[in-house]
């Protein structure tokens, strides 16, 4: 579930992980590849020339002077900066990913095995809501739950919380286990199914992690190999069968303890037509950032659980806000046509993926511009109607579900001030 709720929630809970709000990992631990394409970017954290050290005084001044009219005049003052924004493109007002939700068959049993791999609670949530809530994650409402456990009548029932790695700056997840509706239906079953059918996760020692998880029971589809283009990983799986690839990137093992998983990577979103799903994601602030090999060896085949020869089309795309990534793939060969999870959003496996946007009626009226379907109409989250915050969720083109947070306009801007002086030092 997103990490929203009244007024008076503690800032502690809203220190996303990327970008503006704190990068996704370090230089260290991002992927080899990326390297040259975010030289060029003028946010790097880099030694500053003069003329860039002007340039940044000059931002920080109009930061400032937005921020001063924001506490002026509250939510008139950044509606406006944010009008300004659309007009000058028409791209949505995402500013960082929130989370990617994980549905599991036992919480307890799923956070011990999270646990294990460094995850620590970073929020908790309301296991019970309104109907309209239970409405905006696809329930068809009122259901048999009968309210004996707070929330309303006729709602959902679940157990959850956000999880990550050394805070929000190494990525989230919101594990969740429904009760009310319940589906015990297993994840996919193989990674070349449509929608988002693995995670990566980071470690600055493969070989000693996986070993240190064999050895605790984890599952993996082989040992460690090595693609064509130089990057080590393995893949493995949860206790309800989720992918995850375990991917090696630079940095010292010993910041972490074993297994030495130091943040999560990209989200991995199978499409069924590459071009079309591009433009669709660039919407969402990603842009292309290394397109990756159309095939690798059998090895890395069957690292990827397929006994023979593959063909995809695949690219890392990087947010231009908070630099998380998502790997785009569609499979040719073998290519599985059988759709994404439907709703509602309580199947076993990697269901949506929530961005947090400073704009939501804006964002929303310029996806049905575009003729994407929506789950729901925007609604309040997640104490009740009075709720300061808002969600919606919507399809992408192949139906795998995303969804789009909007936070209280004074959380929004702690967050600007706190993300501009983390890109500035």
């Amino acid at each position: 579930m997103p990490m929203v709720g009244r007024t008076g929630v503690s800032f502690r809970k809203f220190r996303f992980g990327a970008g503006r709000f704190g990068r996704f990992g370090n230089a260290s631990q991002a992927d080899a590849s990326l390297r040259s394409h975010r030289a060029t970017d003028a946010r790097i954290d880099a030694p500053k020339s003069a003329p860039r050290l002007e340039q940044m005084k000059g931002a920080l001044r109009k930061r400032c002077a937005l921020l001063w009219l924001a506490c002026l005049a509250g939510p008139i003052a950044l509606a406006s900066e944010q009008a300004a924004t659309q007009e000058a493109s028409p791209k949505l007002n995402v500013q960082t990913r929130v989370h990617f939700n994980i549905n599991v068959s036992d919480f307890e049993s799923a956070r011990s095995f999270y646990g294990a791999l460094g995850f620590a609670t970073l929020s908790g949530f309301p296991d019970a809501n309104t109907q309209a809530m239970a409405r905006a994650l696809g329930i068809a409402t009122p259901t048999e739950y009968d309210g004996a456990q707070g929330g309303e009548a006729g709602g959902y029932l679940l157990h959850g919380e956000l999880i990550g790695l050394g805070g929000f700056s190494g990525g989230a997840i919101d594990l969740i286990e429904f009760t009310i509706p319940r589906n015990d239906s297993p994840p996919y079953e193989a990674l070349n199914r449509l929608g988002m059918v693995r995670a990566v996760m980071h470690t600055t020692d493969l070989d000693s992690a996986h070993a240190h998880m064999v050895a605790n029971g984890v599952r993996f589809l082989s040992e460690p190999v090595q693609r064509s283009d130089g990057r080590r990983f393995a893949v493995f799986t949860d206790l309800d069968g989720t992918f995850y690839e375990l991917a090696e990137v630079e940095g010292d093992p010993n910041d972490a303890p074993a297994p030495h998983i130091v943040g999560l990577g990209p989200v991995h979103i199978n499409v069924s037509d590459f071009e079309r799903s591009r433009a669709w994601y660039e919407m969402l602030g990603y842009r292309m950032s290394v397109e990756r090999p159309a095939t690798d060896s059998a090895a890395v085949a069957r690292a990827l659980g397929f006994e023979r020869p593959f063909r995809i089309r695949e690219a890392l795309m990087t947010h231009m806000e908070d630099g998380s990534q998502i790997e785009l793939t569609q499979w040719l060969e073998p290519f599985d046509p059988r759709p994404p999870y439907p709703i509602p959003v309580n199947h076993m496996g990697i269901h949506r993926m929530a961005f947090a946007t400073t704009d939501i009626e804006g964002d929303v009226a310029l996806l049905r511009a575009q003729d994407v379907r929506f789950v729901s109409e925007i609604t309040p989250c997640c104490s009740g109607p009075d709720s300061s915050s808002r969600i919606i969720l919507f399809y992408d083109p192949d139906g795998t579900i995303m969804e789009l947070v909007q936070l209280p306009w004074h959380l929004s801007a702690f967050m600007a001030i706190t993300g501009f002086f983390a890109d500035l030092f």
